[in-house]
């Protein structure tokens, strides 16, 4: 698919591939397994390429394994990409938590532990 220039046809091609790849239950647990694995993946990753990740942060490399299976895995198997996009949303989480957390623990009630 050639975007150029589209980036809300890019985003339309996306969410249409995660619904695709939400298709049934086996599919679901597949994404929450991804979700929870994706510290023992980090450490698989970075044991076969200790040089190329040792300066990535484990969000941003979790990030984007999570979006290569995701958005590729399908050419290896079926579910390999409802796996990667749970292994996506766990990376992009963890990146967002930073900023998020700040905005939540706004309505923390005063004096409260």
């Amino acid at each position: 698919m050639a975007y150029a220039g589209n980036p809300d046809a890019f985003l339309a091609g996306i969410i249409a591939k995660a619904k695709a790849a939400l298709a049934d239950g086996v599919d679901l647990m597949l994404a929450v397994a991804g979700a929870g694995a994706v510290s023992s993946l980090l450490e698989v990753v970075r044991s076969w390429f200790p040089e190329q990740t040792k300066d990535i942060a484990d969000e941003t490399l979790a990030a984007a394994i999570g979006f290569a299976l995701f958005y590729f895995g399908d050419r290896l198997h079926r579910r390999l990409a409802p796996f990667g996009l749970g292994v996506f949303i766990a990376g992009v989480g963890a990146w967002a938590s930073a900023w998020v957390s700040g905005i939540i623990l706004m309505l923390k009630k005063a004096g409260a532990a």
